[in-house]
Order: C-alpha cells, then structure tokens, then sequence
C-alpha cells in the first residue's frame, strides 16, 4: 500500500434514503432520555453497524468483539463475506480511541505456496472527536481507517457529524475510502433509538447499503468490575452490495485499568515558612529533655512498624518538630508512589509531638525523591508544660499560615538533595526486612509472535522467565534472567521461518552494574555483562531530569561482542527524550540515533497508564516502518509480600504488543527494527517508578 492521504473529503452531505429519513422521523415521536452509551461498529470503530459515530469511547473504555463480517476486496471478491474479525478499541485519552483489527478466512494457510487463503489483515483504527465543541449543541469527529496499512482492504478517512436527543442519536458524515465502491464512500448517514439503556434499534445508509439492525448489552452493574456483555445482529440490508445478509457480533466493555482506586498524596501549596528551618529551630531551642526522649521513641516505634509492614533500609530520626523517614520500597513494586501514600498514612498515625515529617524514598539506598508531608490539623503537638500561645497571639497574619500547614497531607515535594558527596545523618533507629543482599526473583511469561502473516493468523514461541537480582551495596547490583521455552508453533520449530526469533531456553542476560547519582537530577549507571543471549558488552545509561521530574534527557550506548565469534561486533549509541503528564498519566519516550542492528533512524514508544496498567503504542523508523498497538499488565498483587531471606514475585510491568509494517509497497513479515539492549534494570524503572515520579 502506498503512503496515506490525510485530507478529508469536503462537499456538502446527500440526502439519505427514504426508510432512514422515515425512520428518523419516527424515532423523534416517542421514546425517554437515556444516556448515550458508546458501542462499536462492525468495522471496529465506535459506532452504528458500518457508520461511525460522532463520539469515541470514554477515557478508560476498553472494548473486544468477535463479528463475521468483512468486506472481501480480494480475489475478485468485492463483497460482503463470512470472514472472522477481531477488534480491540480503547479511549486513551479524552476524545481520543485507537484501535486494531485482524481480519481473516482461514486460520492455518501458507500465502505463499497455497492460492486459497483468502483475506487476512491486521489493521489499525483512529478516531478524533472535536473538543470545544458542547455536547448539547452537536458532537464531530474524523476518524481513518487501516491507518498505514499495505493491503489497501480496509484503508478509508471520515468526517461525521452528530447530535443525541434524548433516546435518540444522529449521525451524518463522509467518507473516502481507498478501494471503491464500499462502505463509507461518500454521504452516510445514522439514526439509533434506545427505548431502553440495554436496547438499541439502528437503521443507516452507509452510502452503498440501507441497513438494519438491533444491539443489546447487559444492563450496567450486573456483572463484576464494571464489565458488559454487548451484541448486534444485522436483521436487513440492500443495496448496491450483496443483498440479504445476516452478520452479528459479540463482544465486552469494560473499564480499564485500576485507577480509580489508587490513593496519592495530592499537592497543596503550603507556606515556605511553614517548613523552614527556622521554626524547627525554634522549637528544639525551647524543647526540655523530656520531650526530645519522647521524640526518639516515637521515631524508634515508627521504624519497627515499618520494619514489620516489609520496608528495607528502613532509617527514622527525630529533629524538633520534624520527623525524618528514608526507606526502600520492595513491596509496591507496581507502583512506588503507593509506598509513599502507605509510609505517610503510618507516619501520620505516629507523629507524637513531630508536626513535620520529611520522607525519602529510597532504591539500592540511594536517596531518590524527598516528600515533606504536614502531620497534625491543629499545629504543633507540644506536650504539656509547653505554652505556644504567646506566638500565636502576637502572629495574627501567620494564622492562615498555619491553618494551610495543618491540612492533612499537605506536601512539598523535591528530588532528594543527598548525592554520593553528602554526608549520612545520625538516625535514632536503622533497621530492614531482612538482609539487604536477599535475592529476588521475578518470574514473568515471554512470548514472540507473528499475527496476520503470510504463514498463518497467530504463531508464537512462549517461554517463561526467571531474574533473580542482588542488591551488592549502594548503587549496585547483580542480576541475570534464565528463560524457558514452553510451546511453539510450527512455524517457530526447528526448520521454521520464524526458529531464529524464538524464545531461546537459555540464559539471557548476566550483569553487574554500579549506578552513580551526581547531582538531585543526574544519573548515571555502568553496566558489564552478557546481553541478548549471545553479546558480550559494556553498557551506560545517564539520565538528566528537569526538577518538576516530566521531562529528561538521557543517553544509552554500549559496545559488544558475540560470545561465539571474535570478529562480530555491534555498537549502539542512542539518545532520548522522555516526557511525563501526571494529569493525563501518559508519558512518551523518543529515541535517535544508531540501534543495537545497526540500524539508524528513531522510535517513540508511548505509555497510556490507568493506574497499574497502561496501553502502549509505539512508531518506529528505521530501515521500515512500523507501528505497535499493546498494554501493560501487572503480575503481581498491588503489595507483594517478602520473605525475610528471599523474594518471589510476579513481572509488575508484563507487556505485550502486535506489531505491523506500514507504508511500503509490500506487507513484508518481519519482527522489529531498532531495537534496544538495555539492562534489565534500567534507571528509569529501578530508580523513579518507570519514569512516573513528578514533582509537580
């Protein structure tokens, strides 16, 4: 297929058929207001039967179908057939759905020695509603279709127009597709009814075909975490298409992810003297004997607590009013800033006398990000004996001043100031959830694949992995990944076109690396070691953050050698740019330069996270072109428990991806391009949280 044409067909829109315009008419008689609810289309877009809608999915909104029907643009077949379609669509941002689509006839057929296969595509989907637009006056959209794609089967753009009126939904539009006659090629238009929230009643002209059609889904709060069963049967079509066919699809929504149930210390802007230096001086100036003791206990208490609850490197000091925490999260290893939440809840619970607490999170005992988080409502906990009232009645302007630093939860936040150069602080308790040296294991499933190729619809190699990772002392760490093959497909066994990108049953990585932080917002990391099964190499990573912690620049570059020959040698020199959104929860990664193969060119991998999982989407350009549609899935519990000499847990960042090659003449198999070496412990993801620590 050739390169996309993005302009979107302008013209005025035809008037529709009668028996829609009928339809219409009768629809706006009768009926009560429900809320619109968002389906797909048979085509995998969200929408009617074939016309799109003018609305996408909501943000969270992940949606699966199985539906028989495909328009068939092969073997001198232009129509409608009995295909197998499988279609994922999500609302990864607020007026944004992408989405993917496999397409086939039959599932085991080699393209290339047999003449009968028939279709078989993976393709994918986008679709833009227009913000600013209120919803009351009309709703507008443009979507294209086989977005990149090679084969030209499914490859169309569009503009619709809508307006919802009670139980009633509208669309018109106009489309261009790249094969013609088929749907979407020219004016559509849509009208829908729901006389209940389950029950959908749809009459369209698609430009070629009226159609007709019902959609039911179970009635919302029926089944677990939000899930529905959705369905639509095409009940009568005609037209210039195959007349008389009858086509259904099934599918589940669901809302994805888990964020609305993730707790955050939310930012409050606090007073700078509310948390200076000065007041904590002043209150150890004028602090008896007594209450300093009270103090240390209350730290000494806290750091067992935390001992208990599974931190490590667990250290706690009391200074005046302010309690100092640093520890290391090993527990909620989905997501660090859970552990921050959790310490805060228990520090506040044990502040005693201390009105401030200055929490440090830790990774291999290098202080990373700092927390100063307001521990009572009411001011100081001052014991008896102590009279703070002659302040308070000579500072009436500071009385808001400390009414904002008694809110609960109430926080500054910084990278932490403490560098390989600064000095270590006396601490009233030190203490860890066992040895620091424990091994922990992560077990984790791995899978290459080829999906829609031209040896089958789905072949994989599936393997499982094991990365047992030592930490040696400050900034260092041992680790290596053993990994297994399970199962295979035919075409990943011996002899095989695709035996070379197996998962090898062998050991895949080995390395030591030594991690130095320079300055509150620059690492870097040295690493030794053996790299994707057969390379000998040397490795560095360095990291420069922005203090709001959302934007970076890092480099990675390595040299290496193959383990089995002495001349075969790769460099890798790669620069990269990342950007994190805390609003959105969305974060990109741009890398530039010459990639493990050689190959030069650059790659954006983007992460859409609804709390510990995210959808993925990545774009690379190298010696081709290629896009990615996957997600991340958590293996592990949200809080993971720890033995005191040994750790077993799940991969807290499983991710799996389809992939297709775009913009070339011929839809070549092929199985990636700049591709990255990197440790199994990056900086990124050891150290801030897979790049989600902002402080603002």
């Amino acid at each position: 297929m050739t390169s996309k044409h993005w302009t979107l067909v302008g013209g005025a829109v035809a008037c529709l058929k009668p028996v829609i315009l009928a339809g219409l008419a009768g629809a706006f008689l009768s009926g009560l207001a429900h809320a619109t609810q968002r389906d797909l289309a048979f085509p995998g877009y969200s929408g009617f039967l074939n016309v799109p809608s003018a609305t996408v999915l909501s943000r969270g909104q992940a949606d699966v179908q199985y539906s028989d029907q495909a328009l068939n643009t092969r073997d001198s077949s232009d129509g409608y057939g009995y295909y197998n379609n499988v279609s994922g669509t999500f609302g990864i941002f607020p007026n944004v759905e992408v989405g993917g689509r496999l397409t086939w006839e039959k599932t085991h057929c080699n393209g290339y020695t047999e003449s009968d296969c028939g279709i078989r595509d993976l393709s994918a989907n986008l679709k833009i509603q227009a913000p600013f637009i209120p919803e009351d006056w009309f709703t507008l959209a443009a979507g294209v279709q086989d977005l990149g794609g090679e084969t030209d089967d499914f490859e169309s753009v569009y503009l619709v127009a809508g307006k919802t009126l009670g139980p009633v939904e509208l669309a018109l539009g106009y489309g261009d597709p790249k094969t013609q006659p088929r749907y979407l090629d020219g004016a559509f238009g849509a009208v829908s009814y729901r006389p209940l929230p389950w029950l959908n009643l749809m009459a369209e002209h698609d430009s070629q075909d009226v159609r007709l059609g019902v959609g039911a889904s179970s009635p919302q709060g029926w089944l677990p975490y939000g899930l529905q069963v959705k369905a639509k049967l095409l009940a009568y079509d005609e037209g210039d298409s195959d007349n008389g066919r009858n086509f259904f699809l099934v599918g589940v929504s669901l809302p994805f992810g888990n964020a609305p149930s993730k707790q955050r210390l939310q930012p409050k802007p606090v007073e700078s003297a509310a948390l200076s230096a000065p007041v904590e001086s002043s209150f150890a100036a004028r602090t008896p004997a007594n209450v300093v003791d009270l103090g240390k206990a209350a730290a000494h208490t806290l750091g067992q607590q935390l001992v208990t609850a599974g931190y490590d490197r667990v250290s706690v000091a009391s200074e005046g009013n302010t309690l100092h925490v640093q520890w290391e999260n090993n527990i909620y290893v989905r997501d660090e800033r859970d552990a921050i939440a959790d310490v805060a809840k228990r520090v506040r619970a044990a502040a005693g006398i201390h009105s401030i607490a200055k929490l440090t999170l830790l990774n291999q005992n290098i202080p990373v990000v700092e927390r100063t988080v307001v521990l009572n409502e009411g001011g100081v906990n001052e014991p008896a004996g102590i009279d703070s009232g002659a302040e308070d009645r000579t500072n009436n302007g500071g009385k808001k001043e400390r009414e904002e630093t008694a809110a609960p939860y109430a926080i500054t936040s910084r990278f932490a100031p403490a560098t390989i150069f600064s000095e270590s602080r006396q601490w009233d308790f030190e203490g860890s959830y066992g040895p620091t040296w424990k091994p922990r294991i992560t077990l984790s499933p791995t899978i290459s694949s080829g999906v829609a190729t031209e040896y089958g619809v789905w072949d994989a190699s599936v393997g499982v992995s094991a990365e047992t990772a030592i930490s040696l002392w400050t900034g260092a760490l041992a680790s290596a990944t053993y990994n297994a093959e399970i199962y295979a497909t035919e075409d990943f066994e011996k002899g095989g076109v695709f035996y070379n990108d197996r998962q090898r049953t062998d050991l895949i990585e080995a390395e030591v690396q030594q991690t130095f932080k320079l300055h509150p917002q620059l690492y870097t990391s040295f690493h030794a070691g053996r790299y994707a099964v057969d390379w000998d190499g040397l490795l560095n990573e360095t990291l420069l953050l922005t203090p709001d912690g959302r934007h970076s620049l890092g480099y990675l570059g390595g040299t290496f050698r193959h383990s089995d020959y002495d001349n075969v040698e790769r460099d890798q020199m790669l620069a990269r740019y990342s950007y994190y959104n805390p609003q959105l929860d969305t974060q990109f990664n741009v890398y530039g330069g010459q990639f493990f193969a050689e190959d030069t060119g650059f790659r954006v991998d983007s992460r859409f996270w609804f709390g510990d999982y995210a959808l993925t989407l990545s774009y690379k350009n190298t010696d081709a072109e290629f896009i990615s549609l996957g997600w991340v899935i958590p293996l592990t519990p949200t809080k993971t428990r720890q033995f005191r000499y040994a750790q077993i847990r799940g991969n807290a960042d499983w991710n799996y991806s389809v992939q297709t090659r775009i913009n070339e003449d011929q839809n070549l198999t092929a199985f990636g391009g700049a591709a990255i070496v990197r440790s199994a412990n990056p900086i990124q993801y050891l150290y801030l949280n897979r790049g989600r620590l902002p402080n603002r």
